[in-house]
């Protein structure tokens, strides 16, 4: 495609793609909402606290600023658990019928951009491998900000497009408006800010504009969404924390990431190492646990002990420290030291764990990354599936037409559709194997030049690299860019398909 034209050719709109896509998209959301209800939480940690920041916003509390938690997802959807909350029993249907029905925008979103950037034949390829990928379905079912971000992105992504060809006052407002959706995405999840650079580079491809016009278009974008993410720590996560430091887990995060990279912590690996390993044979002297009553105890950047009871904690005798760190999670620490104290310790144990062997580190990143972008049903970490299989569920009665109640880590007694649960999880492998076409799609991508492949395929890769390195490859985290992988994807079978059998673009 030449990008030095001054508009893409106008396509029109094939209704009848319309009316299909509608069609599959009722059928395919319609299954999964009666299929898997919204999960208690109860054992998924990240989700409880996301629950909790909600309910303290829906009473008026903004100040949920933390140094564990993103609080973008709280703060977007505390107006509509306000609003679903008086449904009474149905309450959490309803909110996940927002959910759903927001999440099932995605793929009329691509659809348009696809139509409008290329022809309609890809943009239905496109639009329904979005809706059918077994892997981006299953979040909207959970009150985690992975759907949201995947939302945020697609829209950005749409706003531009819209704004390719508009007036100069249109482009403008345009490229804002999603300035504004990457701004709230930036603290949903904090990492995502160099995605957001790389959109607002973006901009400099497009070359049938003066350079002027693309650097406003860039400053827009970083403006507005650096003045957002600002906005948020100067107004709510200062005022509840005391700090600027946005998250202190990072350390832990990468620690817990050594078993993956094929490392072991030593306390002989250095002076921070050896301080680590002494302070593990320390006791606590009262219960230190993470369950939802500490959720609160996250603003406190400090200890979470009185003065005494820290001095105490530290002024006991080390015990026999073993050479061989075990990697767990050091709760007594984070009490008694405070959280950023203590992860500030483990990021200099885990620097000091890597740092003999940074080749064996890159080599382990470069793996995470390719395991990412194929999803690699068999790679170390956590299992692609998060909603629950068939063979995870205690079925609690009989039911009605497959509609049974269920126990299991995520429901407590709610009711599921059995059918749908057992062919959700039975299609799940088999429809997820098309991601092994992400990196020829991915060459491919950036072998056209196209400015929405290019910068699909960059902000994939880069958001894949920063996972490798920041953190375990845990799916929840490249929840939010799953999209990307089928609007890469898409236009790579679409044009193999076109080669076989030629489209006419004038539809």
């Amino acid at each position: 495609m030449n990008e030095s034209s001054a508009c893409l050719p106008r396509r029109p709109l094939d209704r009848r793609h319309l009316w299909l896509l509608l069609l599959a998209t009722t059928l395919v959301q319609a299954v999964m909402f009666v299929s898997y209800p919204l999960g208690a939480g109860s054992n998924n940690d990240n989700e409880s606290a996301q629950k909790y920041l909600i309910s303290e916003v829906a009473q008026g509390n903004f100040l949920v600023g933390n140094v564990r938690y993103n609080t973008g997802y709280a703060l977007v959807m505390a107006p509509f658990k306000t609003l679903t909350h008086h449904f009474g029993r149905w309450s959490e249907r309803a909110l996940l019928l927002v959910q759903v029905l927001a999440s099932s925008a995605v793929p009329f979103l691509v659809y348009d951009i696809m139509r409008r950037r290329f022809d309609s034949r890809g943009a239905l390829i496109t639009a329904l491998l979005v809706l059918v990928d077994p892997f981006n379905l299953q979040w909207a079912h959970f009150q985690l900000p992975g759907w949201l971000l995947a939302l945020a992105t697609v829209s950005a992504f749409w706003l531009a497009q819209l704004a390719w060809s508009a007036s100069l006052r249109r482009r403008l407002g345009l490229v804002a408006l999603a300035a504004v959706g990457l701004g709230v995405m930036s603290f949903t999840r904090f990492n995502y800010a160099p995605l957001i650079a790389i959109f607002g580079l973006s901009f400099f491809m497009w070359t049938h504009l003066p350079f002027r016009q693309r650097l406003t278009l860039f400053s827009i974008v970083g403006v507005i969404s650096a003045g957002i993410l600002g906005a948020y720590i100067a107004l709510i996560h200062i005022p509840s924390t005391g700090t600027t430091t946005l998250s202190c887990t990072a350390g832990a995060t990468l620690v817990a990431s050594l078993p993956e990279e094929n490392f072991e912590m030593r306390a002989s690996n250095g002076p921070h190492s050896t301080i680590y390993a002494q302070l593990l044979t320390l006791r606590p002297g009262r219960s230190v646990d993470f369950f939802g009553d500490t959720y609160p105890l996250w603003q406190i950047p400090g200890p979470w002990v009185s003065a005494e009871e820290k001095a105490a904690f530290l002024a006991q005798p080390y015990g026999e420290a073993q050479e061989e760190i075990d990697i767990v999670f050091p709760a007594a620490l984070y009490w008694y030291l405070g959280p950023c104290p203590a992860d500030a310790l483990l990021y200099d144990v885990y620097a000091e764990t890597v740092s003999h062997d940074l080749l064996k580190l890159a080599v382990a990143h470069k793996d995470a990354v390719f395991n990412m972008l194929i999803q690699h049903p068999g790679a170390p970490s956590f299992p692609l599936q998060y909603v629950d299989r068939p063979e995870q569920v205690t079925w609690l009665d009989e039911g009605w037409l497959g509609f049974q109640r269920a126990e299991s880590a995520t429901y407590n007694g709610h009711r599921l559709w059995r059918p749908g649960v057992v062919a959700y999880s039975a299609l799940f492998p088999a429809l997820n194997l098309i991601k092994l076409l992400t990196p020829l799609a991915l060459v491919a991508a950036f072998w056209r030049r196209d400015w929405l492949l290019v910068t699909a395929a960059a902000m994939l890769l880069t958001g894949l690299i920063l996972i490798a390195i920041a953190a375990a490859i845990e799916p929840r985290y490249y929840a939010s860019m799953a999209p990307l992988f089928m609007i890469l994807i898409g236009p790579f079978l679409a044009d193999l398909l076109n080669r076989i059998r030629p489209y006419d673009t004038q539809h």
